[in-house]
């Protein structure tokens, strides 16, 4: 049997047959207030739809649904997560590198150090964890910056080594043009990015081990603060020119952004796939410490009365703006259902 359901009945539905079609009516079964409140939700082109209205709502109840819907958006990137576990055989230590290192990309670089940290698999690098200029011979050779030479003599050893390394674990070097230096800061070029992230596969090999370790969220910040970077990097931003003195640190940002995309979501799946409360209760933990993102997307919600002072609550409002407020799910949505259920 199939029943049409309809909000108002006003053309007959008929089979192949001619035959007509059980219909059930909606517009009588559905309070008049419920139908104007959900017209008028979706009925304005205002930002979201309930850009106007969430006064209505206490703020009690935003803040249950954003912590729910955080939850959603960290199983959603447990699938990427799972995803890069399974091409890795099961190793935890090798899909977290890849994921970190797509992360150092910081977006505009993400795909060239995926590529780079795939093409270089991490046991290579446990093999010359001992040996910090092997590390930076590997990490910057396969990343295509020591294929041309160079008269500077810390460039010429590198790829003097790498040269040896590559030969060695057989290793092609990834084209270096798919690296991007325009609109850029200096400080967030690829080359010194690079050379952090060679400076922390020194300090902490096989990194996700650690993690898993450490039970208080403030001190997982540690593991990417004093990175023992060449100094060759306080007066250069890439090889062939040299700088002012600066900082060659991540900064508080870059490690937030890390903890945030990389550390939390694996802490997250980690506790998924294991059925251990713990860990998921560690990456809930660890983005309640840090700072919300700053966006376009935040920015405007806290224009409008939502604004998100942890990262916790950025995460669940970013959530909220691309899987219900842009599609406008409204009846999906736990604020929605609260305007609608408003009586006048």
């Amino acid at each position: 049997m199939i029943l049409h359901v309809v909000l108002n009945d006003d053309q007959e539905v008929v089979r192949l047959n001619h035959e007509a079609l059980e219909t059930l009516e909606l517009k009588e079964h559905i309070p008049l207030h419920l139908f104007n409140s959900y017209q008028e939700l979706l009925g304005n082109i205002n930002w979201i739809p309930c850009e106007f209205l969430l006064a209505r709502v206490d703020n009690f109840h935003i803040s249950s649904w954003l912590s729910r819907i955080l939850i959603e958006r960290l199983e959603e990137k447990s699938a990427v997560v799972f995803q890069i576990l399974t091409e890795n055989k099961g190793s935890w230590d090798d899909a977290f590198y890849i994921l970190l290192a797509r992360n150092f990309g910081f977006k505009i670089n993400a795909l060239p150090f995926e590529m780079l940290a795939r093409s270089l698999p991490q046991p290579i690098l446990a093999k010359h964890k001992n040996h910090s200029r092997q590390i930076e011979a590997l990490v910057l050779g396969q990343a295509g910056f020591l294929q041309q030479q160079n008269d500077d003599s810390y460039h010429t050893e590198l790829r003097n080594e790498y040269q040896f390394l590559a030969n060695k674990y057989n290793l092609k070097a990834i084209d270096s043009y798919l690296w991007k230096f325009m609109r850029l800061r200096p400080k967030n070029f690829p080359t010194l990015r690079l050379a952090q992230f060679a400076a922390l596969v020194v300090k902490s090999n096989h990194l996700f081990s650690k993690i898993i370790e450490i039970r208080e969220p403030d001190q997982l910040k540690h593991l990417f603060t004093n990175l023992p970077v060449n100094q060759f990097w306080e007066t250069h931003y890439r090889f062939e020119r040299s700088s002012p003195q600066n900082n060659v640190q991540l900064g508080d940002e870059s490690i937030n952004n890390l903890l945030l995309n990389t550390v939390s979501i694996f802490l997250f799946s980690y506790g998924k796939y294991t059925g251990k409360q713990a860990y998921i209760n560690r990456a809930i933990s660890l983005l309640e410490g840090i700072p919300g993102e700053t966006n376009s997307v935040t920015r405007r919600f806290s224009e409008i009365g939502l604004k998100a002072g942890k990262a916790d609550q950025s995460q669940a409002l970013l959530q909220l703006k691309k899987h219900y407020c842009d599609n406008k799910k409204c009846l999906n949505c736990g604020i929605g259902i609260k305007l609608l259920e408003r009586k006048p």
